[in-house]
């Protein structure tokens, strides 16, 4: 599964949302590719 998070401006929170989508999927045990 590849997820991929994009907006075209800055400041929409896309790193929180990717760091916080990769613990979610770690602790579900789920690969994660960093």
């Amino acid at each position: 599964m590849k997820v991929v998070i994009a907006s075209g401006k800055g400041g929409t929170g896309k790193t929180t949302v990717a760091v916080n989508l990769a613990w979610f999927l770690a602790n579900c045990g789920r690969k994660v590719q960093y």
